[in-house]
């Protein structure tokens, strides 16, 4: 049973008003820190006590008597005593009876005295301060409760702060220093109007992606308590070109079986009412095959459904999972070595003396280098490049603490020759002095570049894939060129680790229908590759095949046709032209037997009317479709890693407006 509001405005001083009044009352030290109230419930007879409470308007008036001489009719003289209070700023008195109440001294606070500190929330007077809004311009405004506690809401929820964050005493200090005019709310007050926010920006957020069609991304994981947990994000691009991602689920999951995924995909969608979805992005794993196949036809089901070309594209493989999967598999022949580096890292890092005797190891050896050596998260493999790109910085330091005997370091790691030459082999010296490090930078460049949520990856990724594919034979091409004489164990270790890769790349990526053709439209859409550079890479992938030049004007139309269904999905439906046949210009219905326009040639005049009519319609028709080989036969834009496709969009949106 929930506690009477009354209760609640005395024990934490909400914002509830007080009748007849808009003064905004600053909280003393008796509000700030209460003392415990009784039970308000009589043990013996269930019966709530009475709670009675002074105004708050006592804080601001000191009551006094005052003794009247008052004389009788019959000449008699006696003395009444008056109970007055009188304001504490202006010395203005007024009568403080039950019978009179307190809404004279409200008001004199209101709108009378001039010297009451606290009426700063009078609607005619402003203040100045800086809106980060507008750049931190200077503006004037003034005070709102509701938007103080819109505010207040904003920053529990954006610093993960507990909701009686509001109650403690350092916070209330802090507001009735800050903005005296603000009573901050109690954590239930917080609560509901958190909730109350909550569903109008997602009513809000309904209404804005109604008008655009978006990419999910989804992900399951299992908690340390074996909680099973799924997210689903949306990411879509406004009118304005500008790239946007939005949370539209967080919750607990039964299981990671494609049913339950599914389902929950399913009941999201239909929660927020969209159906225009391109792709969804997900791990991959033979559930989120299933679960977005069973998407995909519910929504082919839907009535009016917006799918693109039924959705067939629907599935886009997570390429950072698929990298994490491919470099997991190569650094296998390494995990003895990891492990040794994961530990030395471990003991520089394990107590304040050991990280401090590393750091005179440093400055011993003169390592110019700012940071330290990290611990990495072993199921990340990013996390264990830094790792070891920090560790091969400082290696002379932690050689250093190798070479001193009375330090516990020899004693807490402890690697044996064949570890050590593993390492020297692929880090150090030898013909394979750097090779793998290039190529791990590479691998660890690429993740880091498609898991960007805020900019578009889409028109880059086919080119990534196609660098890591080129690193992962450069091993192979790089160990060939050594005679078999001449090489060593480390070479060996190095073609093994690019065969277990290519392996892996090749179940994914090894061939081009295994590759979400999105990627390649992404690549056509590019202002600096279009089509062309389709067609170059085609033709380097098929260098070594007899039928070349077919394979490359095959794949070439296919790509394009593709782009062109794209676009006809896309495009705005043209105008029906003899719908309106049955309406002359005056607005009057026109009958075919009495139209003037008609009399001469009869039903033979119409007939050559709707044919040209048709064909108008097929030549407006075939000037759209040149839109893509108008764009296609353009000049490319220059090379710049800085390109701002969505900018370029932008700009060019007149030009190419369904493209755009």
């Amino acid at each position: 049973m929930e506690e009477p509001a009354s209760n609640e405005a005395q024990m934490h001083g909400n914002d509830d008003s007080i009748p007849g009044s808009d003064v905004v009352v600053p909280p003393t030290a008796a509000s700030q820190n209460p003392t415990p109230s009784p039970s308000p419930l009589e043990p013996s007879t269930g019966k709530r006590k009475p709670c009675k409470k002074e105004s708050d308007v006592w804080e601001h008036f000191e009551k006094y008597d005052l003794v009247l001489d008052l004389k009788g009719v019959d000449g008699s003289k006696r003395k009444e005593v008056e109970k007055r209070a009188k304001c504490k700023y202006c010395s203005a008195t007024y009568a403080s009876t039950k019978k009179n109440g307190t809404s004279n001294m409200w008001k004199h606070l209101n709108k009378q005295c001039l010297q009451y500190p606290y009426r700063h929330n009078d609607k005619n007077t402003r203040t100045l301060a800086f809106d980060a809004s507008k750049g931190n311009a200077l503006v004037s405004r003034n005070f709102n409760k509701d938007d103080c506690l819109d505010a207040c809401i904003r920053m529990v929820v954006r610093d993960e702060l507990p909701f009686s964050f509001v109650e403690g005493e350092g916070f209330r200090e802090f507001c009735s220093v800050a903005c005296p005019q603000f009573n901050p709310p109690s954590r239930r007050t917080l609560g509901r109007r958190f909730l109350e926010m909550y569903t109008k920006m997602k009513e809000k957020l309904k209404v804005d992606l109604r008008s655009h069609r978006i990419c999910l991304t989804t992900d399951t994981w299992i908690s340390v308590q074996n909680v099973n947990y799924m997210v689903l994000t949306a990411h879509f691009v406004d009118s304005d070109y500008k790239m946007h991602k939005r949370i539209l689920n967080f919750c607990v999951i039964d299981s990671h079986k494609w049913e339950s995924i599914g389902k929950l995909l399913e009941n999201c969608l239909i929660d927020w009412g969209h159906e225009k979805i391109l792709t969804i992005t997900a791990d991959n794993a033979a559930a989120n095959t299933k679960a977005i196949e069973y998407v995909r036809k519910k929504i082919n089901g839907w009535k009016d459904s917006n799918s693109v070309l039924g959705g067939v594209h629907m599935h886009m493989r997570c390429s950072a999972h698929i990298i994490n999967l491919i470099v997991k598999e190569g650094l296998k022949r390494l995990e003895s070595s990891i492990v040794a580096i994961r530990n030395a890292v471990k003991f520089v890092r394990s107590s304040p003396s050991r990280l401090s005797y590393f750091k005179m190891c440093v400055e011993t050896e003169k390592i110019e280098c700012k940071g330290l050596v990290v611990m990495d998260v072993p199921t990340r493999w990013n996390s264990t490049y830094l790792m070891l790109d920090a560790a091969l910085k400082f290696r002379k330091a932690f050689d250093r603490m190798g070479d001193d005997p009375d330090s516990s370091y020899l004693m807490y790691f402890k690697e044996d020759e064949g570890d050590d030459e593993r390492i020297e082999g692929i880090e150090g010296s030898g013909k394979g002095k750097g090779k793998s490090k290039t190529n791990k930078r590479t691998f660890y460049d690429v993740t880091l570049k498609i898991s960007a949520s805020l900019h578009p990856t889409s028109h880059s990724t086919f080119h990534d894939l196609l660098a890591i594919d080129g690193e992962i034979r450069e091993l192979y091409r790089y160990d060939v060129t050594i005679p078999i004489e001449e090489r060593t164990t480390m070479d060996t270790l190095l073609n093994d680790m690019a065969a277990s890769m290519k392996k892996k790349f090749d179940k994914y990526w090894g061939e081009l229908h295994k590759v979400n053709p999105f990627l390649m439209i992404g690549v056509v859409i590019d202002p600096r590759f279009k089509l062309r550079n389709l067609k170059h890479i085609f033709e380097e992938i098929f260098e070594n095949d007899s039928t070349c030049d077919r394979l490359v004007a095959q794949k070439t139309n296919e790509v394009k046709q593709l782009l062109i269904n794209m676009y006809e999905v896309y495009k705005p439906s043209s105008n029906n032209m003899g719908a309106t046949s049955t309406t002359n210009e005056s607005g009057g219905s026109t009958n075919n037997e009495t139209d003037s326009s008609l009399v001469f040639g009869g039903r033979k005049r119409k007939t050559m009317m709707e044919k040209w009519k048709k064909i108008q319609q097929e030549s407006e028709n075939v000037v759209i479709t040149h839109e893509v080989d108008r764009y296609l036969l353009d000049p490319l834009e220059s090379i710049d890693e800085e390109f701002d496709i969505l900018g370029w969009w932008r700009i060019n949106g007149l030009k190419y407006p369904t493209l755009a």
